[in-house]
């Protein structure tokens, strides 16, 4: 049986987890690592639609927006095999745009997810607390703050679950919202092609 992430929290017909030791046991808006995208969204979008990494393409992002749902939009990263696009990342998003209280409320969603993740995944390690300074941000104002739950020893493969603040200069250049937040499934593919091939 899949699992619904974070999604069961935030409305009021809350559900039970089931137990998983297999991140491809998790499911964002009903999509899991290791499947093919061609089964949610046509190739025709998702070719239209597709961002590259600066260095390589043999991965590629598809974000899309939602109505009605759980999250505000979903990111996709995706790889072609065999007349399939596997999905070796898999995000949700929530955006949060009221200015002055947006990340505190992005960290007390978080709280709550983060909690409800680590009373399921009872065999998954879960790390400290980690910030880290948006790399696209010049002014080192904007930053991630992020708690990860890890299921392999190498640390690849693992649930994050984040909140990004916005600097308000960094969002006068790029219009983001003031802060959003992401819970996402990545894959040791992706962890690793990021880590050492897209940039």
């Amino acid at each position: 049986m899949r699992i619904i992430l974070l999604i069961l929290i935030l409305i009021s017909n809350f559900q039970s987890w089931t137990k998983a030791d297999d991140i491809r046991d998790l499911e964002v808006e009903g999509i899991s690592l290791g499947q093919n995208a061609l089964d949610y969204f046509s190739k025709n979008d998702i070719d239209q639609n597709k961002s590259y990494y600066p260095n390589d393409k043999e991965i590629w992002r598809y974000l899309i927006i939602l109505k009605d749902k759980q999250y505000d939009s979903i990111q996709l990263h995706l790889k072609s095999k065999n007349n399939e696009y596997v999905v070796v990342g898999v995000a949700g998003l929530i955006y949060f745009y009221d200015e002055k209280d947006a990340f505190s409320i992005c960290m007390r969603k978080r709280s709550s997810i983060v909690n409800e993740i680590e009373q399921n995944l009872v065999n998954v390690k879960k790390s400290d607390d980690e910030r880290d300074n948006l790399i696209s941000d010049d002014t080192g104002k904007s930053y991630v703050q992020a708690i990860y739950f890890d299921f392999k020893e190498d640390f690849s493969e693992y649930v994050k679950v984040a909140c990004t603040y916005f600097s308000n200069e960094y969002r006068d250049k790029t219009n983001h919202p003031p802060s959003y937040l992401r819970v996402a499934l990545t894959s040791t593919e992706l962890h690793y092609w990021l880590k050492e091939k897209a940039f």
